[in-house]
């Protein structure tokens, strides 16, 4: 029988445990900055900005945490880090994104939301074309390694754009 996916508010033991188990191309892209690969300093510093860290689980075990933070009031960093899991929670994640995520961004008057990922991790790169992420430029030396990132965004324009062209269909 499976188990039920939970999607919920993420605290710090949450995102030290995906993060111990997390997949080697977010490793990868969440570590460019720290070389100690610190599963705890990275739910640290993460836990830091605690209003918006969901975590997706399947049962009582954590598979992915999804994050929104603000960076001003118009501007939010969104990311995701999950353990080989993924594929288990993904449907639920993207549904997530777009039913609470998406909605409560709009309301707080956020302009864009952007997020940087590693150039190699394509399975990142569909789903945020997936969550309607445009795909806005290639970043090089980021970081210790000096690895290059593809910067993804979502806009309010071309969220009303969209919305615009819906209608009209």
């Amino acid at each position: 029988m499976p188990s039920s996916i939970e999607l919920r508010k993420a605290g710090y033991a949450e995102m030290v445990y995906v993060a111990r188990n997390m997949r080697p191309l977010d490793r990868r892209e969440l570590y460019a900055f720290d070389p100690s690969e610190n599963p705890e300093n990275l739910a640290r510093e993460q836990s830091r900005f605690d209003r918006f860290h969901w975590v997706a689980c399947i049962g009582w075990r954590p598979v992915t945490i999804v994050s929104a933070i603000e960076r001003s009031p118009t501007l939010w960093h969104v990311g995701m880090y999950s353990t080989p899991d993924w594929p288990k929670v993904a449907l639920n994640c993207t549904l997530f994104f777009r039913q609470v995520i998406y909605p409560t961004l709009e309301e707080l008057g956020c302009n864009r939301a952007e997020c940087r990922s590693y150039i190699e991790h394509e399975e990142a790169h569909r789903w945020l074309a997936l969550l309607g992420a445009e795909r806005e430029c290639v970043m090089h030396d980021i970081g210790y390694r000096r690895d290059s990132y593809v910067q993804f965004s979502w806009t309010r324009s071309g969220l009303e754009r969209k919305k615009r062209l819906t209608k009209c269909l």
